[in-house]
């Protein structure tokens, strides 16, 4: 192809830059392109745009709402919160375990504690700061006895915690976890867990039909036989009583057991005509049900000096019909005491109470019906539907324990 010159009109060479003829540059000059300030700023937008999305990101880690999550306690800010099995307010319990007779029916509290940095009891602060607290067992569906809780409240029965929630179980409620769940006002949220096992007590039972247990010699070599093969070990042991008289006293000492005695088609029940004593060191309650204790006017028809119960027994013709006394607690409800010089008695140096009640008892005739000496613990002692009538003195209470009377009968 023939190419001209711009500029003369010479002929040029294929490829040629300047012209052969007039010397001029013949190839097209490019224009530089001019730097634009558009792309610098988009450039900059975007910088700016990253250090807001960083700031607002950290922003939000900062302000946003968190959750707290832990067992037996959960540190937030100042605060230590935990729970605990006992009245130790500053040791958690990220689990409970307790053994329970299979077809017993139970209640513990769990307890809340709220301390500062520096040790102290920080509750009400802290209360200030929760929206709403909540608790709730998960993890149970396979339970054959479902544990239960109370929502979180105060109780005046357990005034060092803020809050405590009620848990209601058997024997055979299994393993579960109990949340505590705390909405605070800033939207925070707090999730306190326990795991609670509950593990299955022995039983054993023992029947007048397969055990030899008609006089107080044999009832007692069969109670020594017994505290011989557990020897305190986590057992309920069940004696089911004829409905005899045995005419000596009994001791149990080395295994808490439970006597329930019985009454047969002429109306006879088991009868007690020689003290029965409680010496046992294990830490469990020795229960007697549905038996009458006679006596002659002397001695003491039920005395222990560890925890005993009696329920619907009656007392009659002792000079002590019940007496705790060394470090024992004794509730005595629904049963009777007639003609004692002292009805109940209570001399213990203890430092445990087990159970308020001595509801619906009736104290009638005696010298005394109550006697207080000496009780553990200042807990109020509620003698509810109980009815005192024609005693020389309804209750002598030279301790000044703490009483309820309101809903007793006194005549």
């Amino acid at each position: 192809m023939e190419h001209k010159c711009p500029w003369c009109g010479g002929d040029l060479p294929e490829n040629a830059s300047f012209c052969p003829h007039c010397a001029k540059f013949v190839r097209p000059r490019k224009e530089a392109a001019v730097p634009s300030p558009r792309r610098k700023q988009v450039l900059l937008g975007l910088l700016i745009l990253a250090v807001v999305i960083a700031l607002g990101t950290g922003l939000w880690l900062v302000f946003s709402p968190k959750t707290y999550d832990g067992y037996g306690e959960v540190h937030y800010g100042d605060y230590q919160v935990l729970l605990s099995q006992g009245a130790d307010r500053f040791t958690p319990s990220p689990t409970v375990s307790v053994q329970g007779e299979p077809e017993g029916q139970y209640r513990m509290p769990a307890r809340l504690f709220v301390n500062s940095s520096d040790g102290q009891d920080a509750s009400e602060a802290f209360l200030e700061e929760v929206g709403t607290v909540s608790a709730a067992f998960i993890g149970q569906e396979d339970s054959p006895s479902p544990m239960v809780c109370s929502q979180p409240a105060y109780n005046s029965g357990v005034p060092e915690c803020p809050l405590i929630s009620l848990i209601d179980y058997t024997g055979e409620s299994g393993t579960a976890e109990l949340v505590w769940t705390f909405q605070m006002k800033n939207g925070d949220t707090i999730h306190l867990r326990q795991t609670y096992e509950i593990i299955p007590i022995p039983v054993y039972d023992y029947y007048p039909e397969e055990y030899p247990m008609d006089t107080s010699e044999e009832l007692q070599a069969l109670i020594d036989s017994i505290g011989a093969q557990f020897g305190n070990d986590e057992a309920i042991i069940n004696l089911h009583l004829p409905p005899v008289t045995y005419e000596d006293g009994i001791m149990l000492q080395d295994q808490s057991m439970n006597l329930y005695g019985s009454t047969d088609a002429d109306g006879n029940r088991t009868t007690f005509t020689g003290p029965v004593q409680v010496l046992t060191h294990y830490g469990a309650i020795t229960y007697f049900y549905d038996m009458d204790f006679v006596g002659d006017g002397s001695g003491n028809g039920l005395s222990g000096s560890a925890s005993f119960r009696a329920t619907n027994c009656t007392f009659t013709g002792w000079d002590t019909g019940v007496l705790a006394y060394g470090t024992s607690w004794a509730n005595v409800i629904g049963c009777s005491f007639r003609y004692n010089r002292i009805g109940f008695r209570f001399d213990s140096s203890g430092e445990y109470a087990n159970h308020s009640m001595f509801n619906d008892n009736q104290f009638i005739g005696n010298d005394v019906g109550v006697q207080l000496d000496n009780v553990p613990t200042d807990v109020k002692l509620n003698f509810q539907g109980s009815v005192f009538q024609g005693n020389q003195m309804s209750i002598d209470n030279r301790c000044s324990q703490p009483t309820d009377l309101s809903q007793a009968t006194l005549n």
